[in-house]
């Protein structure tokens, strides 16, 4: 796509990835660049090396600062004090667990980036497995089994132990990574967003289970091995993301081996944000080893007063500074090895202006993966045909389990079967009065005692016309009880529960079907004219002489058009 007056978003536009990619977009003079970091410092020491070269281009250039991945409210809160804080723990967790509620898509500080600017094109320089899988969830589990322990035999838990537990809900990776994934998809799809690019990780720089760099002395580590496998799920979700209908073209580069560099000079070393303190500890004042080594022991160092450790460095970006003897191990061939972030950025924006770069892992994906087959599709028929067979033999009707969630599905599937039973065929059913099929369904369902069972042992509930009444066993598969086991009613939860999960009797959910019909039908007589080509898309025989297969072809447009569920790839 031409990038010429385009609104363009860059996460984590302060990083080495992500400056780079500014440099190359600005030459192509967007009408706006926005670039976003997590600190105002990062996004102060940006700016002035950008908005240059958008006076140059005649591209407005701005920053905007904060975490993406929680409410706008606590966007320049630091993560460890979000989960000492009991109420910012609170509002995370659910953020991340509850359902997506319009309260949690409106307040995300990523959902109220996308809106305020609409880009057109966004290019995500976060490295989103690093930023989940170093909460390190191990050394959470670690502590709350510490303290578990040593609480052995007393009755409640402490308040550490409760805080502990509630920051390892918080820190839980995929949770966080689906619910990022929905909020971004959601706020592009708005927001009409053509283009996301994706820089992502393979988490060890390409290396493979024997990767020498890690994080402990286990090789490889755990936290790196979460690194990996968060950035795995990452691509599998950005794959569902560029199936999905409505949505922005989707592209991955995943560089596999080192990124490098920013800056080489002498001065001051940072780690984690900070300057390193020079410690000393003189020979004379050596510590006798006792029985057991301390994390914590009483001070017997000392602190040099005003001094911080200072070296040669190469700033290696979000990776930090590396000494000349680091850079030289990490890059040295046959190792991890190196690629510069200019190198990344021609590739992304090649894919955006719609090269084949042969490097988006969402096409190899697309390409690897086993798709449907004219064999499957032949075999499908053949498969309904015996269970066709199998019915008449049982004299049985094989219509839903509640195994194909979700509830809906099933809700759905009895609800067309039980109006067919009425009218005889689908296309009768705008002709008779809601109440009428409302009471019809009823009488069905009270005569026919082996379908009432089987609808009920399966978990689906029925709601009668009266709309206060409700038919069920002992397990419910809608709405799930999740955390609570009792739900407040009212008449709008009622709606909800009803629309998406149980048989609905009342007299508007038959007025609904008849709507429903009435458009298929509608549809089916524009696509009735002669034409036999490979345009006749739908299967028009909607009469159905014979049940119940068929009827999954109904829910199936239903779930195409009142849902936008179908396959684009």
């Amino acid at each position: 796509m031409d990038i010429r007056d385009k609104r363009v978003m860059v996460f984590g536009g302060w990083g080495l990835v992500g400056r780079a990619v500014s440099k190359e977009l600005l030459p192509r003079a967007p009408s706006q660049l926005v670039v976003t970091s997590l600190r105002q410092s990062e996004i102060d020491e940006v700016l002035p090396v950008l908005q240059p070269l958008g006076d140059r281009y005649g591209t407005e250039v701005v920053g905007e600062w904060g975490d993406l991945f929680v409410r706008e409210s606590m966007k320049d809160v630091p993560r460890g004090e979000m989960y000492r804080q009991r109420e910012h723990r609170h509002t995370l967790i659910g953020d991340i667990y509850d359902d997506l509620s319009d309260d949690v898509l409106e307040t995300s500080f990523l959902y109220r980036l996308i809106r305020k600017y609409r880009p057109h094109i966004i290019v995500d320089c976060i490295n989103t497995a690093t930023a989940f899988a170093y909460q390190n969830l191990f050394e959470k589990v670690a502590k709350i089994r510490q303290e578990l322990q040593s609480g052995a035999g007393t009755p409640g838990c402490s308040d550490e132990v409760v805080e502990d537990l509630e920051q390892l809900i918080a820190s839980q990776y995929i949770p966080q990574l689906i619910r990022h994934i929905q909020i971004l998809y959601l706020a592009m799809v708005e927001q009409e967003t053509e283009c996301y690019m994706k820089i992502g990780t393979t988490g060890t720089g390409g290396m493979g289970l024997n990767v020498p760099f890690t994080h402990s002395e286990e090789k490889p580590s755990k936290l790196l091995l979460s690194k990996s496998s968060v950035a795995g799920a990452h691509s599998m979700l950005l794959f569902l993301m560029a199936r999905s209908p409505d949505g922005p073209v989707v592209k991955e580069i995943k560089p596999a081996a080192a990124v490098a560099w920013k800056e080489i000079g002498y001065g001051k070393i940072r780690r984690h944000g900070t300057y390193i303190p020079v410690y000393d500890c003189p020979v004379e004042a050596a510590h006798l080893m006792d029985e057991y080594l301390e994390k914590y022991p009483e001070q017997y160092w000392e602190e040099v007063p005003g001094e911080v450790v200072e070296s040669v460095y190469i700033d290696a970006g979000e990776n930090g500074y590396y000494s000349t003897g680091e850079f030289a191990v990490i890059t040295a061939e046959g190792l991890m090895e190196f690629v510069t972030p200019e190198e990344i950025a021609a590739k992304v924006l090649m894919e955006i202006e719609g090269g084949n770069t042969g490097k988006d892992v969402v096409g190899a994906l697309d390409a690897a993966v086993l798709n449907s087959s004219y064999r499957g599709g032949t075999l499908r028929d053949k498969a309904i045909s015996r269970m066709r067979e199998l019915e008449a033999e049982h004299d049985t009707k094989s219509i839903a389990f509640e195994l194909l969630g979700p509830p809906k599905i099933t809700k759905l599937l009895y609800e067309i079967y039980l109006l067919k039973r009425i009218t005889g065929d689908i296309r009768r059913i705008p002709d008779h009065t809601p109440d009428n099929l409302s009471r019809e369904m009823v009488a069905l369902l009270r005569e026919e005692q082996p379908l009432r069972r089987i609808i009920l042992s399966i978990g689906t509930g029925i709601l009668l016309p009266e709309g206060n009444k409700f038919l069920r066993g002992p397990v419910l598969s809608f709405p799930r009880f999740e955390g609570v086991d009792v739900f407040p009613s009212s008449p709008d939860r009622i709606n909800y529960w009803a629309d998406n999960g149980w048989l609905d009797l009342r007299e508007q959910n038959m007025k609904k079907w008849q709507t429903r019909i009435e458009a298929l039908l509608a549809e089916l007589a524009q696509d009735a004219g002669p034409d036999h080509s490979s345009a006749y898309y739908h299967w028009r025989k909607y009469n159905y002489q014979r049940d119940p297969s068929e009827l999954g072809a109904i829910v199936s447009w239903i779930l195409d058009r009142e849902e936008q569920g179908a396959r684009i790839k």
